[in-house]
């Protein structure tokens, strides 16, 4: 077994670093498939002699055998760092200060581990990861193509939505043709009934069924029900193109509404990366309120706000920059005034801003 961790750990060659930093410790991380969990892992394991990489996917691998490994490695100090990956609690962990466990969820992380949930890339590192030395309009023209998975930036354009099927077909198994049907959903407002309303037309299920299904999708960063201020909720994907693995025609908007969400999720800070969405499609967190109009004017955007009730709202778009006041009717009885600001998506992303 030491030959297939030695094996394992040829991946890291040619990957490159992510913004998340692993400091030494125990660690478990989880999150939806293909995000980068395990190169992320396998990344921080160059900074060390000795590390044993087992993999319990692997059905070369079991668990008495693998446990009598990482015991045998403990007792005799050949040991800087152990990592598990798809971690079941069958594996005996050692009384040892530097463990990675990897995971879809942290159903069975254990109580003295950090827990790092990680997301698909944000724009700022996927362009960090290009090699092609391409334009920014030209990485910002592929991420809104191809999406957010980090794989994608090395397969040829036709096989990346096969791909994404085929991963989905081995992460979900009996719940893959109900998801690909949630997958026509997104960025729509619904309650869980709804949902189940929905479904039920073409598959047989029952609400005992739906409820987990989802709640276990979220629990992985698969899905996002994100809380509405009316009530409901509305329905993300972290990979915002994964609609068009099952359909050929794009919904435009929806697809920005959803890279605008993860790409707020991964500004926003762990312990605080709560997001709800309001009636202009807008969303609201403590980075402030935003909403996404692809092609705005100053007269679109003046036109939208009539109703608006926030004091100032960031308006992300696919190139115009620029701001204003506008007089808005809050309510039937009274009138403010709201500040915007308009913002291309790349600037937002990359923290950029322009003098109006």
């Amino acid at each position: 077994m030491d030959s297939l961790s030695k094996s394992y750990l040829e991946r890291v060659v040619g990957i490159k670093p992510r913004r998340y930093g692993l400091k030494e410790g125990k660690t478990f991380l989880y999150g939806a498939p293909s995000v980068g969990k395990t190169s992320l892992a396998l990344l921080h394991s160059v900074h060390y002699k000795k590390t044993l990489y087992i993999d319990c996917a692997d059905c070369r691998i079991h668990a008495k055998s693998a446990n009598a490994l990482i015991l045998k490695a403990h007792l005799e100090r050949e040991l800087d760092l152990l990592i598990v990956d798809n971690y079941t609690p069958h594996i005996s962990l050692p009384h040892f200060h530097h463990i990675i466990l990897i995971a879809q969820s942290p159903e069975f992380a254990p109580s003295d581990f950090m827990l790092k949930q990680i997301l698909g890339l944000n724009f700022e590192e996927y362009i960090s990861l290009d090699s092609k030395n391409l334009s920014i309009n030209n990485l910002f023209n592929l991420f809104l193509k191809e999406g957010n998975l980090p794989f994608a930036q090395k397969l040829e354009s036709s096989y990346i939505f096969t791909r994404k099927q085929e991963i989905l077909k081995l992460a979900l198994w009996n719940d893959f043709e109900i998801f690909t049907s949630l997958l026509t959903l997104q960025a729509q407002r619904l309650s869980v009934n709804q949902i189940y309303t929905f479904l039920k037309k073409t598959h047989k299920i029952s609400k005992d069924r739906i409820y987990p299904l989802l709640s276990h999708l979220e629990q992985r960063g698969i899905i996002y029900l994100v809380p509405h201020v009316r009530g409901g909720k509305k329905l993300y994907f972290y990979d915002f193109t994964l609609p068009l693995c099952v359909q050929t025609e794009k919904n435009l908007q929806a697809t920005l509404e959803n890279m605008l969400f993860l790409e707020l999720l991964s500004q926003l800070p762990r312990s605080n990366a709560h997001i709800t969405c309001g009636d202009m499609g807008e969303f609201i967190c403590e980075l402030g309120v935003f909403l996404f109009m692809p092609f705005a004017t100053s007269e679109i955007i003046e036109s939208k706000l009539k109703k608006c009730p926030y004091d100032e709202i960031t308006i992300i778009t696919l190139s115009f920059e620029g701001q204003g006041f506008i007089k808005t009717h809050a309510t039937r009885n009274s009138q403010a005034t709201t500040q915007w600001h308009a913002q291309s998506f790349i600037h937002f992303a990359l923290k950029e801003t322009e003098a109006f």
